[in-house]
């Protein structure tokens, strides 16, 4: 691995060092998770949102630490996509639900060749519902179809869709802006701090919504509001702390 310095400049590496840390604290918390109970399906859910947001930010930090600053830029948009779908379910009542709904829909698109697969496919959306009929009762199941825009406005993040999730979207779709390296300069002062601002938010509901050990995040979140807005243009919003204090 070649010396960080000759590589990153003193703020990135300075954002990289906060990323190490809040990453060591997700992982810490996720270890005290197992064997405690799960208050509700939902506690549970973010859990296992939180395991995706850690190793999205721990697969970024390699990545980076290595050098391969083009290819960390992919994993930003899977730990946004799981920060607004975790802050959702913990906001809103019946989400986790229509969510789940919502992607065994999409998921049974590619097995409907025949009226069989139909059959099972559709049995399988019922048995979703008695489920959640059973654990969940007298909640409103919603089966809408649904999609990140509407996920980030259940989670109040719909500003850091237009100005994050849809920059990084790019990337991930092999847009021309990304493949002639027209966004790579726009996007890096803002590629770190969006993935410790992921770590943090998961960090926040898994200290308010499950039985995780999760230590005073505050001085976190200083040291996150401490780095200076990027002067990119277009502009990109990194939000401070979007939870209450704790």
């Amino acid at each position: 691995m070649e010396n960080q310095e000759q590589i990153h400049g003193p703020e990135e590496i300075s954002q990289l060092e906060l990323l190490r840390d809040v990453e060591h604290v997700i992982a810490e918390a996720l270890k005290s998770l197992p064997g405690k109970n799960q208050a509700t399906p939902e506690s549970a859910y973010l859990g296992w949102a939180a395991v995706s947001v850690h190793r999205a930010a721990e697969a970024y930090l390699y990545l980076r630490n290595s050098g391969r600053v083009a290819a960390s830029k992919l994993l930003v948009r899977p730990a946004l996509e799981a920060t607004f779908s975790g802050k959702a379910v913990a906001d809103k009542e019946g989400f986790l639900f229509r969510k789940l709904h919502s992607e065994l829909e999409e998921d049974n698109k590619m097995f409907r060749v025949d009226g069989l697969t139909e059959k099972e496919a559709q049995d399988a959306l019922n048995a979703l519902k008695a489920t959640f009929r059973l654990t969940k009762p007298g909640t409103h199941l919603d089966c809408r179809p649904l999609n990140m825009a509407e996920v980030a406005r259940i989670a109040g993040f719909s500003a850091q869709y237009d100005s994050l999730y849809r920059k990084y979207c790019k990337f991930t779709h092999g847009a021309l802006w990304t493949v002639v390296d027209g966004l790579e300069n726009i996007t890096e002062e803002i590629d770190t701090p969006t993935v410790i601002w992921c770590v943090l938010v998961m960090l926040d509901l898994l200290q308010s919504q499950t039985p995780a050990e999760v230590p005073d995040l505050a001085p976190f979140w200083k040291r996150l509001s401490a780095i200076p807005k990027p002067q990119s243009s277009p502009p990109a919003s990194i939000p401070d702390r979007e939870l209450p204090d704790q």
